[in-house]
């Protein structure tokens, strides 16, 4: 186990994760668990008492599971067709998904745990799987008893890094971020794919404005090449120039794009190429990176968050705190 403790001071625009030694046995104080449905791994973490971060048991998935997530993302190049999944199918799938996790988290802390935080995956629910989810994991998952508990990826993620502030995102004290142009772009890199996308916030909602991806960015090793690099700068500069005339609202600038983040379990010399080629494409992004987390613990962390918000402030959660998904401009590269 990993234990950090969160600080919101940043160094220039970097908020930083504080290494901390604690105990291996959690404190009946500390905060439930909250866990990530990742394409390869799925993880777990919690927030102890004192707001350190704890990020517990990362478990790869099965062929099944990783079979199920590329169906739904349409980006098996051998498939011949789409294979259609039963609901009987999919809850067995989640059912396998959801115990490996809980069963690991418990064996690494080894006591019961209470889960109260779940970060699924978009194409969870652009599917129509959120409610086979949801009904699986109430079943299964002690302390999960409704859809408030569960955060789609991209908004878990940006709760993990605490950009819903004006601090963190770089604006005077005392700014009002809900009357701010505010968007983030963010890299998702697992499984050899990447997803870049930007996404409008608020100080509760998060809606993705635009969004493409890259299939076999890396390969099976996930090393991208030069070229796939400066393919990424390439598209990355065509992205931003879709976003800024904008559809309704007047033009966005490139200062209203606050921050840069990463997920994913890609190791962190390939996110730092991708950061070396986003800067190179757009110079002027070379200090909106915010990396104070570990890219693969980013949703657990964004689902612990959840699950302490949700032990102290039960009364606040309401099902309209949730990722909308604007459907536009939206591109697959196969």
């Amino acid at each position: 186990m990993m234990y950090w403790r969160f600080s919101n001071l940043l160094t220039g625009v970097l908020a930083t994760l504080r290494f901390v030694p604690s105990a291996l046995a959690a404190s009946s104080e500390d905060f439930p668990i909250g866990i990530s449905l990742g394409t390869d791994y799925i993880t777990s973490a919690y927030i102890t008492e004192n707001d350190d971060f704890v990020t517990t048991a990362n478990v790869k998935t099965t062929r099944a599971w990783k079979d199920f997530c590329r169906s739904l993302l349409r980006i098996d190049r051998e498939a011949k067709e789409t294979r259609e999944y039963t609901k009987s199918e999919v809850n067995e799938l989640l059912v396998t998904t959801l115990s490996s996790i809980r069963e690991a988290t418990k064996a690494k802390l080894n006591r019961e745990v209470e889960i109260l935080g779940i970060t699924y995956p978009d194409y969870i629910e652009d599917h129509g799987y959120i409610r086979n989810l949801l009904d699986v994991a109430i079943q299964i998952l002690p302390g999960i008893k409704d859809g408030t508990q569960a955060w789609p990826y991209l908004h878990s993620i940006r709760k993990a890094y605490q950009l819903d502030n004006a601090k963190t995102l770089g604006y005077p004290a005392g700014t009002n971020i809900d009357r701010e142009d505010n968007l983030l772009l963010h890299f998702d890199y697992q499984n050899s794919l990447l997803e870049v996308s930007i996404t409008a916030i608020t100080t509760d909602g998060t809606s993705v404005e635009r969004h493409f991806r890259i299939a076999d960015f890396g390969g099976t090793r996930q090393v991208a090449s030069p070229k796939k690099l400066e393919y990424l700068g390439t598209r990355m500069q065509a992205l931003i120039k879709e976003e800024l005339p904008r559809s309704f609202g007047p033009p966005a600038q490139l200062s209203a794009f606050r921050r840069i983040t990463f997920s994913g379990d890609a190791p962190a010399s390939e996110f730092k190429k991708i950061r070396e080629s986003i800067i190179k494409a757009i110079p002027e992004f070379s200090d909106r990176f915010i990396e104070n987390i570990e890219p693969r613990w980013a949703g657990a962390i964004g689902a612990a968050m959840l699950a302490r918000e949700h032990t102290l402030n039960p009364q606040n959660f309401v099902i309209q705190e949730q990722t909308y998904e604007w459907k536009m401009d939206q591109h697959d590269e196969l």
